[in-house]
């Protein structure tokens, strides 16, 4: 099974002054990892750049790489109490919860208070560690994305700022919810009436969703961060950003529409007449079969071979994924016949 972290182990992690962390779990790769981790490496500093992974480490080797097999394997009360209500495969729902755990058990053994979480297919554009130091140290245990939409809403924490606190409170709230028998069955009856923007997989977002509204933890909406040019990317794929602004989006591909200035990339704001106003990313959320294939055009090159590199990489990718639903629909079609 193998031993738990230690801080000899990983001085790097525990003298980080905001650690970022990546989760890689399985064999199967996220498209373009490779250029996600180096990316926020270059703006993050690639000490503070953490992968958490379970197999392939040596494809890491360059970045500060953790193994948490012993995380992975070790047995946990929500593993007793966990239903699987989705559409999606087991693992991968699984997966999604217990990366909270995992990350949870591992800052617990190493005396981590705060940290960084992006998901493998989120491209970190800035620095985050002034985002935090102005917006959230002193006065937040953590953040968030949220909007709502009447009496509907939605939670997501794809990039979310945590502290040790924050994370306990919602690894704690979830066993609680899924041991809660008539609390759960609830929650599920919301699920499958589309309360949560009709996403009707229960999965760990929608959970994270209830946490914030049931038990109003002390967190900030990066959303919000708009407001003080700051753009957080909620989905590249959808024009509304879940604040205020709606943005341009490019017409072949549908995600939204950047535009590459000296000091970084903006999107610029739908709606605005004939003045072109634009706001500055800081990441960029990259979901979906069809998108991740647009990662490298929107990673900072060094060079002018390495831009037409990457935007060979991201059209071949592009292309062959665009085929392969092509083909699944018309076998789809015939066997329907």
């Amino acid at each position: 099974m193998g031993e738990p972290a230690t801080v000899q182990q990983y001085p790097d992690l525990v003298n980080s002054p905001l650690p970022v962390f990546f989760l890689q779990l399985g064999s199967n790769t996220s498209l373009f990892f490779d250029k996600v981790i180096k990316q926020a490496a270059l703006f993050n500093g690639k000490e503070n750049v953490f992968v958490l992974t379970d197999t392939h480490l040596d494809q890491y080797k360059g970045y500060n790489c953790i193994d948490v097999t012993p995380y992975v394997t070790r047995e946990r009360e929500f593993d007793k109490v966990y239903r699987h209500h989705s559409t999606n495969p087991y693992f991968f729902e699984k997966t999604c919860f217990d990366r909270w755990f995992i990350i949870n058990d591992l800052i617990n053994d190493l005396g981590i208070d705060k940290f960084v979480y992006a998901d493998c297919d989120v491209l970190i554009l800035e620095d985050l560690k002034p985002v935090y130091d102005r917006f959230i140290k002193d006065k937040f245990d953590g953040s968030t994305m949220f909007f709502q939409r009447d009496k509907e809403s939605v939670t997501s924490g794809h990039t979310s700022f945590w502290n040790s606190k924050l994370i306990a409170d919602f690894c704690s709230f979830v066993v609680r919810k899924y041991t809660d028998e008539p609390a759960f069955n609830k929650l599920l009856e919301d699920t499958l009436s589309g309360k949560f923007l009709d996403n009707t997989n229960v999965s760990d977002m929608i959970l994270l969703d209830v946490f914030r509204t049931e038990t109003r933890p002390n967190v900030l909406n990066l959303l919000s961060l708009e407001d003080e040019g700051i753009s957080i990317d909620f989905n590249i794929n959808v024009a509304y950003n879940g604040w205020h602004n709606w943005y341009l989006c490019n017409k072949v591909t549908g995600i939204k529409k950047m535009f590459r200035k000296a000091d970084g990339l903006y999107g610029q704001i739908a709606g605005e007449g004939t003045k072109r106003t634009f706001s500055k990313f800081y990441t960029l959320h990259f979901q979906g079969y069809i998108t991740k294939p647009h990662i490298p055009l929107h990673v900072t090159a060094k060079s002018y071979n390495e831009r037409v590199a990457n935007r060979l990489s991201a059209n071949s990718h592009y292309i062959s994924r665009r085929l392969k639903l092509f083909k699944n629909k018309v076998r789809r079609s015939l066997l329907n016949r």
